[in-house]
């Protein structure tokens, strides 16, 4: 099964909810998305395969909307720790593989995890230091960070100096700790051969560390 196939299920319709509602449908996911609010729940009823209302701590409700159908799960219950709590056991129990939890703190990061959760998420305050980072560092809004990891990856443009020569001479992964994924060129994208000469409209999109990376910039 391809990730499309996936079923997602979302318990949860609050703004973070509806947000991942909307991205994984436009993603082409499959998503099954439930709330006790009614209104939230018209709101997802035409992005969405299946939106119901429905109490997201009852085991038999879930299990009615099809859960055990599910593949992923995500607990995105906002303020009500308790509920979020319930919910992720209530999914682990019904053996969905894998499990997503919005924690609040970490206390309820490690409650979160000792019932079950495979990945715990803090989406305020990765918010807050994703703007923190883009107000100290504002060349990071071209760039997005790999989940669970220090990579980023993005477009950069060449320095003066990179123009006109091969990526061997100029050996990106000593001088900056990068590795060169592909370059976009007048529009159109290619992975770049040894032989492949820098041009100065060169857009490069590379991963490193976000210190490798501003050394590049701050050139």
């Amino acid at each position: 099964m391809n990730d499309k196939e996936k079923v997602v299920l979302v318990a949860g319709l609050g703004r973070f909810g509806q947000s991942l509602c909307k991205t994984l449908a436009e993603q082409g996911r499959q998503v099954i998305a439930v709330d006790r609010s009614r209104q939230f729940v018209e709101e997802m009823a035409d992005i969405v395969d299946l939106a119901v209302q429905a109490d997201v701590t009852d085991s038999e409700a879930l299990v009615k909307v099809g859960a055990k159908e599910a593949d992923i799960g995500i607990v995105a219950i906002g303020g009500n720790i308790e509920a979020s709590i319930l919910a992720t056991t209530i999914l682990k129990d019904l053996e969905i593989p894998y499990v997503i939890a919005r924690a609040q703190n970490t206390v309820h990061a490690r409650v979160l995890a000792r019932v079950g959760a495979n990945r715990v998420v803090f989406p305020e305050r990765d918010m807050g230091e994703r703007l923190a980072l883009l107000l100290v560092h504002p060349w990071m809004s071209h760039f997005a960070q790999v989940p669970g990891s220090r990579f980023y990856v993005g477009e950069i443009r060449p320095l003066p100096e990179m123009v006109g020569k091969t990526l061997p001479e100029l050996n990106f992964r000593a001088r900056y700790n990068a590795v060169v994924l592909s370059i976009n060129r007048t529009g159109e994208r290619f992975i770049p051969g040894a032989d492949t000469v820098i041009e100065a409209s060169d857009m490069i999109f590379v991963a490193g560390e976000r210190e490798d990376l501003e050394k590049w910039v701050e050139e």
